[in-house]
């Protein structure tokens, strides 16, 4: 895959990555949790992306090369051999979209499609994804799936329709209190919405295909009412997934201390907490790291990059040993994608886990449908 681009040199060292504030109607003016003084960015913040196809490196020999610019030269020295080779028919060129959500008000109730509907009907990958909770207020809700009492034999198609456009979809959602550093996941298929008062780091698939239901009747940032996709949520719309909150996994390491927060097909993602050195060894497959709390410099390559919370280091596959360098108490999370098989067989293996603890965080299955829709 050749875009034209000069092959500079090795891609092996940590890539810092510039964020990209996107205006949303339910979004924030005041970033300073994250990000102080506030960056030039829209009146009213809804998401921050870190690891999409058009953010910039900062730093190094591929400064301002975007991220697709870079995967699409780079290839497998970047992602790793089986992450390039497998990547899915239609994906964008980098395979995991990291972005931080601030919300005040509720997000649509809405549902992504799996890979199979997703490449049919979108030319595009699915979306699976996580969240981590950074910040809430007392009595912030999230909503996954449908209460317990809402079954497929009484809602067919036609009376979820005539839900959608009374608004009663709202209130057959299964809405759920949550705490700072929860995490949850939802698979594609999973109907869904997220509460005012928020402040998640979201983890997916690089697809940003969204399929609403229902937007409370509100007007979008011009003025008008923003498209609704009801037919096309009905046909990838699951009654029973395994979404919802998970139950982290504390990985048997010292230091740094790490847990493991979800692993799915798409991603795995563990939380590092340190406060002296830490050196972490070749991969062999391409990292997102995400800044929670604290300062840390990461090296390797010759190359040493700071990242602060808010912020995103991207380590590649080619890249040799790291060194992780906290400047204080420091929590990130590190995500990436697995061989998720080896991978769950790692974490039986060294941590003496039973199948049931590890289903807490494990979904091999997520992203596909029981059958295909017409």
């Amino acid at each position: 895959m050749d875009s034209g681009l000069p092959r500079k040199e090795s891609c092996g060292y940590p890539l810092k990555l510039d964020p990209i504030f996107q205006e949303r109607v339910w979004g924030v003016e005041d970033l300073t949790l994250l990000y102080a003084p506030r960056p030039a960015a829209p009146h009213r913040v809804g998401e921050v992306w870190l690891s999409g196809d058009d953010n910039r490196v900062a730093n190094g020999s591929w400064s301002g090369t975007t991220l697709g610019e870079l995967t699409n030269a780079c290839g497998p020295a970047l992602l790793g051999s089986d992450v390039f080779r497998n990547r899915t028919a239609g994906s964008a060129a980098f395979p995991l979209l990291v972005k931080f959500l601030f919300t005040t008000d509720k997000l649509s109730v809405q549902v992504h499609p799996p890979d199979s509907y997703a490449r049919k009907r979108e030319a595009s990958a699915g979306k699976t994804e996580m969240w981590h909770v950074v910040a809430t207020k007392p009595g912030a809700r999230l909503a996954i799936g449908f209460r317990e009492d809402i079954t497929e034999k009484e809602w067919d198609r036609a009376s979820l329709r005539v839900a959608v456009e009374s608004g009663q979809i709202e209130q057959m959602l299964d809405w759920i209190q949550v705490r700072e550093g929860e995490t949850f996941f939802i698979p594609a298929g999973t109907v869904h919405a997220i509460g005012a008062s928020l402040v998640l780091c979201e983890i997916q698939q690089n697809s940003d295909i969204t399929y609403r239901l229902y937007d409370y009747n509100r007007p979008g940032t011009d003025g008008k009412p923003r498209p609704l996709h009801v037919e096309k949520a009905l046909d990838v719309l699951q009654f029973h997934t395994p979404g919802g909150r998970t139950h982290p996994l504390k990985l048997a390491t010292a230091k740094p201390k790490r847990v493991c927060l979800a692993a799915c097909p798409y991603f795995v993602t563990e939380k590092w907490t340190f406060d002296s050195t830490v050196m972490v060894g070749s991969q062999r497959t391409v990292e997102v790291w995400i800044g929670l709390e604290g300062v840390a410099e990461f090296e390797a390559g010759g190359e040493r990059v700071r990242c602060r919370k808010g912020e995103v280091v991207v380590t590649p596959a080619e890249m040799d040993r790291l060194t992780i360098h906290p400047l204080q108490h420091s929590v990130f999370l590190r995500t990436f994608p697995p061989d998720l098989d080896n991978y769950a067989d790692k974490i039986l293996r060294a941590n003496s886990l039973s199948e049931r603890e590890l289903r807490g965080v494990y979904f091999p299955s997520a992203g596909s449908l029981p059958k295909e829709n017409p």
